[in-house]
């Protein structure tokens, strides 16, 4: 993320957002992500 924000020059926040089919499992790099979206959340109406 440092690296981003320094190549571009953004002051905006970053957001570290996964989509994935399944979800994120509980394991030592769980806190880097701050949002996920799963399938479920893309096809249930």
């Amino acid at each position: 993320m440092e690296i981003f924000k320094t190549a571009t020059r953004t002051t905006k926040t970053l957001t570290n957002t996964f989509i994935t089919t399944f979800g994120i499992a509980d394991g030592k790099h769980y806190s880097i992500v701050d949002s996920e979206i799963t399938m479920d959340d893309l096809f249930n109406k």
